[in-house]
Protein backbone atom coordinates (compact mmCIF):
# COMPACT_ATOMS: atom_id res chain seq x y z
CA UNK A 1 0.00 0.00 0.00
CA UNK A 2 1.44 3.33 -0.98
CA UNK A 3 2.09 6.09 1.54
CA UNK A 4 -0.91 8.60 0.00
CA UNK A 5 -3.04 5.40 0.35
CA UNK A 6 -2.45 4.81 3.65
CA UNK A 7 -2.88 8.59 5.09
CA UNK A 8 -6.16 9.00 2.84
CA UNK A 9 -7.26 5.83 4.75
CA UNK A 10 -5.81 6.72 8.34
CA UNK A 11 -7.84 10.15 7.76
CA UNK A 12 -11.06 8.41 6.45
CA UNK A 13 -10.52 6.66 9.91
CA UNK A 14 -10.39 9.44 11.61
CA UNK A 15 -13.11 11.43 10.07
CA UNK A 16 -15.63 8.41 10.43
CA UNK A 17 -14.73 8.07 13.84
CA UNK A 18 -15.82 11.40 14.12
CA UNK A 19 -19.22 11.09 12.38
CA UNK A 20 -20.07 8.09 14.98
CA UNK A 21 -19.76 10.73 17.66
CA UNK A 22 -21.37 13.38 16.33
CA UNK A 23 -24.61 10.61 15.40
CA UNK A 24 -24.09 9.27 18.80
CA UNK A 25 -24.28 12.77 20.45
CA UNK A 26 -27.68 13.79 17.96
CA UNK A 27 -29.08 10.21 19.63
CA UNK A 28 -28.60 11.36 22.60
CA UNK A 29 -30.45 14.49 21.99
CA UNK A 30 -33.60 12.87 20.74
CA UNK A 31 -33.90 10.64 23.65
CA UNK A 32 -34.59 13.64 25.37
CA UNK A 33 -36.30 15.72 22.32
CA UNK A 34 -36.78 16.05 18.84
CA UNK A 35 -34.16 18.05 16.94
CA UNK A 36 -34.12 21.80 16.34
CA UNK A 37 -34.26 23.12 12.93
CA UNK A 38 -30.05 24.02 13.15
CA UNK A 39 -29.97 19.47 14.71
CA UNK A 40 -31.70 18.41 11.79
CA UNK A 41 -29.40 20.36 9.56
CA UNK A 42 -26.38 18.75 11.22
CA UNK A 43 -28.49 15.16 11.11
CA UNK A 44 -28.46 15.39 7.56
CA UNK A 45 -25.11 16.71 6.61
CA UNK A 46 -23.38 14.19 9.20
CA UNK A 47 -25.51 11.06 7.52
CA UNK A 48 -24.85 12.56 3.54
CA UNK A 49 -20.99 12.58 4.89
CA UNK A 50 -20.60 9.35 6.25
CA UNK A 51 -22.90 7.57 3.60
CA UNK A 52 -20.51 9.44 0.70
CA UNK A 53 -17.06 7.93 2.64
CA UNK A 54 -18.80 4.66 2.33
CA UNK A 55 -19.39 5.02 -1.12
CA UNK A 56 -16.25 5.89 -2.02
CA UNK A 57 -14.45 3.08 -0.08
CA UNK A 58 -17.28 0.77 -2.13
CA UNK A 59 -15.53 2.22 -5.13
CA UNK A 60 -11.73 1.74 -3.99
CA UNK A 61 -12.54 -1.97 -2.38
CA UNK A 62 -14.43 -2.86 -5.82
CA UNK A 63 -11.51 -1.49 -7.78
CA UNK A 64 -9.16 -3.43 -5.67
CA UNK A 65 -10.40 -6.86 -5.86
CA UNK A 66 -12.03 -6.61 -9.35
CA UNK A 67 -10.21 -4.26 -11.05
CA UNK A 68 -13.52 -2.58 -12.39
CA UNK A 69 -14.64 0.91 -10.72
CA UNK A 70 -18.57 1.02 -11.03
CA UNK A 71 -20.09 4.19 -11.85
CA UNK A 72 -23.07 3.81 -10.23
CA UNK A 73 -22.73 3.92 -6.43
CA UNK A 74 -24.88 0.69 -5.72
CA UNK A 75 -23.24 -1.29 -8.34
CA UNK A 76 -20.09 -1.35 -5.94
CA UNK A 77 -21.76 -2.57 -3.04
CA UNK A 78 -23.12 -5.37 -4.83
CA UNK A 79 -20.56 -6.35 -6.38
CA UNK A 80 -18.99 -6.82 -3.22
CA UNK A 81 -21.50 -8.77 -2.01
CA UNK A 82 -21.42 -11.16 -5.36
CA UNK A 83 -17.84 -11.37 -4.15
CA UNK A 84 -18.53 -12.09 -0.90
CA UNK A 85 -17.05 -9.65 0.95
CA UNK A 86 -20.12 -7.94 2.49
CA UNK A 87 -23.40 -9.84 3.03
CA UNK A 88 -26.06 -9.03 0.46
CA UNK A 89 -28.54 -6.13 1.44
CA UNK A 90 -31.17 -4.23 0.37
CA UNK A 91 -29.88 -1.53 2.96
CA UNK A 92 -28.05 -0.51 0.75
CA UNK A 93 -30.27 0.80 -1.92
CA UNK A 94 -32.16 2.26 0.87
CA UNK A 95 -28.24 4.28 1.97
CA UNK A 96 -28.06 5.22 -1.30
CA UNK A 97 -31.70 6.46 -2.05
CA UNK A 98 -30.87 8.56 1.12
CA UNK A 99 -27.68 9.82 0.30
CA UNK A 100 -29.60 10.80 -3.00
CA UNK A 101 -31.92 12.55 -1.55
CA UNK A 102 -30.15 14.34 0.66
CA UNK A 103 -27.61 16.08 -1.81
CA UNK A 104 -30.27 16.01 -5.30
CA UNK A 105 -33.82 16.51 -3.56
CA UNK A 106 -32.76 18.05 -0.14
CA UNK A 107 -36.33 20.17 -0.06
CA UNK A 108 -38.33 17.41 0.57
CA UNK A 109 -36.21 15.55 3.00
CA UNK A 110 -38.33 13.80 5.10
CA UNK A 111 -37.17 14.76 8.87
CA UNK A 112 -38.94 12.09 10.44
CA UNK A 113 -36.95 9.14 8.57
CA UNK A 114 -33.57 10.93 9.29
CA UNK A 115 -34.59 11.16 13.15
CA UNK A 116 -35.46 7.46 12.78
CA UNK A 117 -32.20 6.31 11.26
CA UNK A 118 -30.34 8.14 14.21
CA UNK A 119 -32.46 6.98 17.19
CA UNK A 120 -32.84 3.43 16.13
CA UNK A 121 -28.78 3.98 15.27
CA UNK A 122 -29.48 2.36 11.48
CA UNK A 123 -26.29 4.50 10.93
CA UNK A 124 -24.06 1.59 12.80
CA UNK A 125 -24.37 -0.18 9.55
CA UNK A 126 -22.71 2.15 7.84
CA UNK A 127 -19.66 2.59 10.28
CA UNK A 128 -19.46 -1.02 9.98
CA UNK A 129 -19.45 -1.53 6.62
CA UNK A 130 -16.75 1.80 6.10
CA UNK A 131 -14.30 0.24 9.01
CA UNK A 132 -14.30 -3.25 7.21
CA UNK A 133 -13.42 -0.98 4.04
CA UNK A 134 -10.65 0.01 5.66
CA UNK A 135 -9.12 -2.57 7.23
CA UNK A 136 -9.62 -4.69 3.86
CA UNK A 137 -8.02 -2.18 1.79
CA UNK A 138 -5.49 -1.26 4.40
CA UNK A 139 -3.40 -5.54 4.00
Amino acid sequence: MSTSNSAYLSALAEHIDQCEYDLKSLKDILAIRNFSRLEQHAAERTLQILIESAIGLAKHWTKATSHITPSEALTSFNNLADQGLIEKSDNWRKIVGLRNVLVHDYLNVDSQIVQDIISKAYFNDILRFARKAITALSS
